[in-house]
C-alpha cells in the first residue's frame, strides 16, 4: 500500500456534498459501531463552514478597539467583557473512490479523502484509517441502510492508513489512497461498504464494485427529466426564461448534461411553450436553446403540460386529463411580423378585386395554434410519468384509457418502489393488461443525488450509482430503466458524470426507449396508494376554476380569464411540487388569494343615503372596475316597499382601472318613509358578480306636493284679496267722485233752470 499527499493552496475553502457526514466511530471494541453526532443533526449532505467567518468578525473587531486606542478614547469597563463564543464547527471528510467506485478484476483501489478545516484552529496531523467490509452487501436495502445509516452488518477491516498534515483554519488537505490489489484479493466479486475515518470520530461512507474477471452484459435506459422546476405561473416570461436558458441556467445545464450521451428526454410542453408564444421578442438565448434542443439526436417524449401529475388528476375523480385551452392570452400579432418561426403570413390573400384590400390582406399575421405551440419535437411514443413513479390500479386504467395519436395505450412510468414484483428485474411490464415500465428506484435516488451535486461531488456520489446498478444488474431478466425523476438542483458536469456512470458500467450497453418498450413484458402489480391530500387541492383549484369561468363572461373574450387560470392549475399540480410540501402548501394559498381578488375585482361601491325631496330623481352609483380589461354587466336595482319606482335594469359598461357612474332613474308615489334598493351587478349569462349592496334612500317627495299647493292657495287668496280690494276701491270712488257732482249741482243751480228740471233748455226756447 502507498500513500500521497496533495498540499492544497492556502486560504481554500472547499465545500461538498457527501455521504455520512457528520458520523462518530463509537467506543465498541472493534471500531465497527457508529452514531450520529448531534452536532450535524441536519442535513447529512450539508457541510457548514463557520469558523472562517468568526475568524474575520473577531479580526475587524480588534480593528475597532484598536481605533479607539490610538484615538486616545478613554473607555472605562462597566462590567466584564463576556466570554468568546466557543467554536462549534469540526473538521469534515468526504471519501471518493475514483473510477465512480469500480474496481476491475485484478485492480488496485485507488480514493480520494478530502479533509476540511471549518474551524478557527489549526488540525494537527493525524492518521486517517479506510475499512473496507469483509463481505459483500447483499441488497440494495442493505447498501441504502449503510451509506443512510451507517448499519452494516459484515465485519470490516481496515485496508490503509494514510497520513494527513496540518490543516490550517479554511483549508483542506487531500490525500489519495492507494489499496494494492493484492490486498482484495481474497474478496468475492460484489459490493462493499468502504468508510474512512479521521481524528477517531468524523467518519464518511461510501461504497466500491469489485469486478468479475469477465463482466456480464446488460442493457440499461437513463431517462432525463427537462423541467424549468416548480411554478404557479403557466408560462415563463422573458426574464425567467434568459435565467434558465442563461450560461449558468438550469435548462442550459440539462441540454450541456445530456449533450452527447444516449439518455432519452422527458420535455414539459410548457417551456417551449413559454419561449414561442413571444415570438420575435423571445430572448436569444431562448431561441438558441429551443434550436439546440430540436438538434439533439436523444430520444424524447412530451410530458403533461407544466409537468401536471397525472396520478392526481386520476385521484380526483378526472377520467379525462386537462390541458390547456388556450395561449393566445399571451401572445401579442406584434410579435410575429418577422421571419422567425413563430410568426406565418397568411397564405390566401384575398384575390384582386374582392373588395379586400391586397396591401392590407399581405400584412394579416396567423397566430401559432395551441399544438404548434406545445409541440416537442421529434417526441414519439405516449408516456405518462406519475410523480414520484406513484400510481394505483385506478389510476393506470384512468392513464391508459387517454387518447394517443397511434391510437395504442399510453405507457406509464412506475418506481420500482411502488410494485410489487418477482425478484427477476426488468423495466417492461404490464399491471392487469396495463403496459408500464418500471424504473430502478435504488439507482434512480442515487444518480439523482448525484446529478444535483456540487461539480467537485459528483465523484463522492457517482460511487453509489455503481453499488445500485451492480445489485440490480446481477438479477435481471431484460432490459433495465433509470431515471433522474423531477431534479431540484441540476449542474452540467455532475448530471454528465451521474450519467457517465451508468454507460462507463463494465457491460452496460444504453438501451433506447423504443427497445424498452417492445421488450418481453413481466406481470407486476401497483402498490401505490391515493393521494387524497394531494387531490382535495386538486379539486379546490378546479372549483376556483368553475367560478372564474362563470365570472369571466362580464369580459368581451372570457378566455383572457380562463386560460391563465388552467395553465396555472396545471403548473400547482406538477411533479416538481412534491419536494416541497411546504413551498407548495404556500403556492397553493397564494393561487386561492389570487382567485379571491379576481373574483372581487369588479363590484358595486357602496352607496350612501340619499334624501329624496323631488318626485322623480336620478341616484348615482359607482362600479369599480379592477380589471385590465372593460366589463360588461347590469346593474339590478330592487326596492324593498312601494313608495319608489325604481328602473329596474342598468346595462353598464365599466372601463378598466376606474369607478364607472351608473345612473338609475326613480319616481316616488305617495307617502314618505326610509326605502332600502338592492343592487346587484349581473353578468350576460345572469351570474351575479360582486356582492349585493343596498342603498338607504329617505322619501320625502309629499312635503313637495303640499307645499305647492299650500302656495297655490296663497297665491289665490293673495289674488282674490287683491281683486276684491281692486273693486271695492274704485266702487268708492264712483261714489265719491258722484257725490261731490252732485253737491255742486245743488249749491249752484244754472240761471233759467228749474231746480227740477235738470234738462238744459236751448238759449232759443
Amino acid at each position: 500500500m502507498r500513500t500521497l499527499a496533495l498540499n492544497e493552496k492556502p486560504g481554500l475553502t472547499v465545500t461538498h456534498l457527501f455521504f455520512g457526514s457528520g458520523v462518530r466511530r463509537g467506543p465498541a471494541p472493534g471500531g465497527s459501531d457508529v452514531q450520529r453526532d448531534p452536532i450535524f443533526a441536519g442535513p447529512r449532505d450539508v457541510v457548514r463552514r463557520r469558523g472562517f467567518g468568526r475568524l474575520v468578525r473577531v479580526a475587524a473587531l480588534l480593528a475597532v478597539t484598536t481605533s479607539f486606542v490610538l484615538a486616545g478614547t478613554s473607555v472605562a469597563a462597566a462590567s466584564p467583557s463576556p466570554s468568546p463564543t466557543p467554536d462549534t464547527a469540526e473538521p469534515t471528510l468526504v471519501l471518493s473512490p475514483l473510477a465512480h467506485g469500480v474496481v476491475p478484476f485484478g485492480a488496485a483501489l485507488s480514493s480520494t479523502i478530502e479533509v476540511s478545516n471549518p474551524t478557527s484552529a489549526d488540525l494537527s496531523p493525524a492518521a486517517l484509517t479506510l475499512e473496507l467490509s469483509d463481505a459483500p452487501l447483499g441488497t440494495t436495502a442493505e447498501l441504502d441502510d449503510w451509506i443512510d445509516d451507517g448499519r452494516l452488518g459484515p465485519e470490516a477491516s481496515v485496508v490503509d492508513r494514510p497520513a494527513v498534515g496540518t490543516i490550517a483554519p479554511g483549508d483542506s488537505g487531500i490525500v489519495v489512497s492507494t489499496v494494492a490489489a493484492e490486498a482484495l484479493a481474497g474478496r468475492a466479486p460484489g459490493v462493499y461498504a468502504l468508510s474512512a475515518t479521521y481524528g477517531g470520530d468524523v467518519v464518511s461512507r461510501s461504497a466500491i464494485v469489485l469486478q468479475n474477471e469477465s463482466p456480464a452484459a446488460s442493457s440499461i435506459g437513463v431517462i432525463v427529466a427537462v423541467t424549468a422546476g416548480p411554478r404557479a405561473a403557466g408560462l415563463l416570461s422573458a426574464d425567467e426564461l434568459t435565467a434558465l436558458t442563461g450560461p449558468q441556467g438550469r435548462l442550459t445545464a440539462v441540454l450541456s448534461g445530456v449533450s452527447g450521451t444516449s439518455a432519452v428526454l422527458a420535455v414539459d410542453p410548457s417551456v417551449l411553450a413559454s419561449i414561442r408564444v413571444l415570438g420575435d421578442s423571445a430572448p436569444a438565448s431562448a431561441l438558441a436553446w429551443l434550436d439546440r434542443l430540436a438538434a439533439l439526436p436523444n430520444e424524447r417524449f412530451a410530458l403533461q403540460f407544466g409537468d401536471a401529475d397525472v396520478s392526481v388528476q386520476a385521484d380526483a375523480g378526472l377520467t379525462t386529463l386537462l390541458e390547456p385551452t388556450s395561449l393566445d392570452y399571451a401572445m401579442s400579432a406584434d410579435d410575429f411580423t418577422g421571419s422567425g418561426p413563430a410568426s406565418t403570413p397568411n397564405p390566401d390573400p384575398a384575390p384582386t378585386g374582392s373588395g379586400v384590400d391586397d396591401d392590407t390582406a399581405d400584412d394579416v399575421i396567423t397566430l401559432p395554434s395551441l399544438d404548434e405551440l406545445v409541440s416537442v419535437p421529434g417526441s414519439g411514443a405516449a408516456i405518462f410519468w406519475p410523480a414520484q413513479g406513484r400510481a394505483d390500479q385506478n389510476a393506470l386504467r384512468v392513464l391508459t384509457q387517454q387518447p394517443s395519436p397511434s391510437g395504442t395505450p399510453a405507457t406509464v412510468l412506475l418506481s420500482s418502489a411502488e410494485v410489487r414484483r418477482s425478484e427477476v428485474r426488468a423495466a417492461a411490464a404490464t399491471a392487469d393488461g396495463i403496459p408500464l415500465l418500471v424504473y430502478e428506484a435504488g439507482s434512480s435516488n442515487a444518480m439523482r443525488a448525484t446529478a444535483g451535486a456540487p461539480a467537485d461531488a459528483a465523484q463522492a456520489s457517482s460511487a453509489r450509482i455503481s453499488a445500485q446498478i451492480a445489485l440490480e444488474a446481477s438479477n435481471s431478466s431484460g432490459p433495465l430503466l433509470i431515471t433522474t425523476d423531477r431534479l431540484p438542483e441540476v449542474g452540467a458536469t455532475a448530471l454528465r458524470a451521474a450519467i457517465d456512470t451508468v454507460f462507463a458500467y463494465p457491460g452496460v450497453v444504453p438501451a433506447t426507449l423504443s427497445a424498452l418498450l417492445d421488450a418481453e413484458r413481466t406481470s407486476v402489480e401497483s402498490t401505490a396508494q391515493q393521494d387524497m391530500e394531494a387531490a382535495t387541492h386538486l379539486d379546490a383549484l378546479l372549483a376556483g376554476e368553475a367560478s372564474i369561468a362563470k365570472f369571466s363572461s362580464i369580459i368581451d373574450d372570457p378566455s383572457l380569464l380562463t386560460a391563465p387560470e388552467r395553465s396555472s392549475i396545471l403548473q400547482l399540480i406538477g411533479a416538481g411540487w412534491r419536494d416541497d410540501p411546504e413551498a407548495w402548501a404556500a403556492a397553493l394559498t397564494a393561487h386561492a388569494d389570487v382567485t379571491t381578488k379576481t373574483l372581487t375585482s369588479v363590484a358595486i361601491q357602496q352607496p350612501s343615503t340619499v334624501q329624496l325631496v323631488s318626485p322623480e330623481a336620478v341616484l348615482p352609483f359607482f362600479v369599480r372596475n379592477d380589471l385590465p380589461f372593460p366589463v360588461n354587466v347590469v346593474l339590478v336595482s330592487t326596492p324593498d316597499n312601494l313608495r319608489l319606482d325604481v328602473e329596474r335594469t342598468t346595462p353598464v359598461r365599466a372601463e378598466p382601472g376606474v369607478n364607472t357612474r351608473v345612473e338609475v332613474g326613480v319616481q316616488a308615489r305617495v307617502g314618505s318613509g326610509e326605502v332600502g334598493i338592492d343592487l346587484r351587478l349581473l353578468s350576460p349569462t345572469f351570474e351575479q358578480v360582486g356582492p349585493i349592496q343596498r342603498a338607504d334612500v329617505t322619501v320625502r317627495a309629499d312635503w313637495e306636493r303640499i307645499g305647492i299647493i299650500g302656495l297655490g292657495a296663497i297665491v289665490v287668496l293673495l289674488l282674490g284679496a287683491g281683486f276684491a280690494r281692486t273693486v271695492l276701491r274704485r266702487r268708492r270712488a264712483r261714489a265719491t267722485d258722484a257725490t261731490s257732482t252732485e253737491a255742486t249741482n245743488t249749491d249752484d243751480p244754472g240761471a233759467g233752470e228749474s231746480s227740477n228740471d235738470p234738462t238744459p233748455k236751448s238759449r232759443d226756447e
